[in-house]
């Protein structure tokens, strides 16, 4: 009972008023339990106050402004637009006239008659190497062929005049066209202690010294380049081969040189590589400026889809449902001449995706329009103000 009083007495003492007025936080630090529990209550049945205060104001807002009783959205109305998807791959640039030279015959490197860096066309003399005997053997060779010859063309004319044996006639005629073809081949052999450049390029390097021994195939001479017409290849999942054919557009682009192409794809392969199931695509690229090098790497993108009349809305305008089923925010009409539209939640069908827009493939048609902002506070078949 005495509690009950002193709790009575401090309520009539705080709203009467008093001389002497306590802050909170000399309450909080000298008050008794009683006296802060006190002041605790009051401040509650104050906020509960404004509370019912505040509630009273709103609903006389909403009489007295008639926009105050929508949640002001904003739509977008759809139309058909070009939409090209694109598919993403990593290649590398090459080039068909890229060789290293080797020699065909044995022998020590004579001279080279190159530099690096040197531009060079078709059939330019690069290198020779020492014949080691060679000429003098074709030599040889030619003087056994003059005068088997002169032997064959003589028993010829023997054999013609019905003088002579016919086994010596033909054995003329075999050892001369014997000696043709060694002449030949003796030729060829000595043709290849010269060095020639198999197209136009530049000299990129020079492997071997003068002097060197050289072994036909295993001695690398120098390398000759030609980077006028280079070519992006890449090894792309089988599962792109229907979307993927000669002449599809593609944008290639060259990071480390900022630059990018757009060309088409110039050739598919017909082999699936059986360790990586990818199929090989190139693209041939002009390297007018000669910028491009070999090996480098480039990022491919080739145009697998094109829907010339296509419905796209932005991805954040699409939501899901807890079943995996999309749907976006549908406005139709309630009060044309003041902006009010309802609400309805629509599900559609998406397409593929490219630069924040979403195909849609059914549910939407042109001139509809979307919610695109304010599309959390709305639920389906709520009336909303579009601004």
């Amino acid at each position: 009972m005495k509690k009950l009083t002193t709790l009575l007495t401090l309520l009539i003492f705080i709203q009467c008023g008093s001389p002497i007025k306590k802050s909170i936080t000399e309450i909080i630090s000298e008050g008794s339990l009683e006296e802060i529990q006190l002041l605790k209550t009051t401040h509650v049945k104050t906020i509960n106050q404004l509370k019912k205060e505040l509630n009273q104001l709103n609903e006389a807002l909403l009489l007295k402004d008639q926009t105050q009783r929508y949640v002001l959205v904003e739509s977008i109305e759809l139309e058909k637009e070009i939409f090209n998807h694109f598919v993403s791959f990593q290649g590398s640039i090459e080039t068909d006239k890229n060789v290293v030279i080797y020699p065909e015959i044995p022998g020590l490197l004579k001279k080279i008659h190159v530099k690096e860096g040197q531009q060079v066309t078709e059939g330019t003399l690069l290198a020779e190497i020492s014949d080691g005997g060679l000429i003098d053997q074709l030599d040889q060779l030619k003087l056994q062929l003059k005068l088997a010859k002169t032997t064959y063309n003589r028993q010829k004319r023997l054999w013609n005049q019905k003088i002579g044996s016919e086994i010596q006639f033909l054995q003329a005629k075999t050892n001369y066209l014997s000696l043709q073809k060694s002449v030949s081949q003796m030729n060829d052999q000595v043709t290849k202690t010269k060095i020639t450049a198999p197209f136009d390029g530049i000299i990129d390097h020079i492997i071997a010294d003068s002097g060197s021994n050289l072994s036909p195939g295993m001695t690398p001479i120098l390398r000759v380049v030609n980077l006028d017409q280079m070519k992006v290849a890449a090894e792309i999942p089988e599962m792109h081969l229907p979307n993927i054919q000669k002449n599809t557009s593609a944008i290639v682009s060259v990071p480390v040189l900022g630059i990018q192409f757009n060309e088409v794809v110039a050739n598919v392969g017909n082999f699936i590589n059986p360790n990586n199931r990818s199929f090989r695509v190139e693209i041939s690229i002009n390297n007018e400026n000669g910028a491009l090098k070999p090996n480098m790497t480039v990022e491919i993108k080739v145009n697998d889809y094109k829907n010339p009349e296509a419905i796209l809305v932005p991805i954040k305008d699409v939501l899901e449902n807890q079943n995996g089923e999309s749907y976006v925010y549908l406005l139709e009409v309630s009060d044309e001449a003041n902006d009010i539209y309802k609400v309805v939640k629509t599900f559609v069908k998406l397409g593929k995706t490219s630069d924040n827009k979403i195909e849609i493939i059914e549910g939407l048609e042109v001139g509809d329009k979307i919610v695109e902002e304010g599309i959390r506070l709305i639920k389906d078949q709520q009336l909303v103000k579009n601004i």
